[in-house]
């Protein structure tokens, strides 16, 4: 099963939304790892994974 990218944008709020009010238990916790796969298959999979990939970059460079 696929989601459209309304979809995934729909349940990435609905994760924001969890998280900040520390409401994030079982229930909410699938809605995440949902959220998680879906974006997996989203176009903005190759943009994610290329933030993810800077991000690691950046850390890796910094001499604490």
């Amino acid at each position: 099963m696929r989601l459209t990218v309304p979809a995934v944008m729909v349940l990435g709020v609905l994760t924001a939304v969890l998280i900040r009010s520390q409401r994030l238990r079982a229930g909410p916790a699938t809605v995440a790892v949902v959220l998680g796969f879906e974006m997996a298959q989203s176009q903005a999979a190759p943009v994610i994974a290329e933030a993810c990939r800077c991000v690691a970059q950046l850390i890796s460079r910094l001499h604490l």
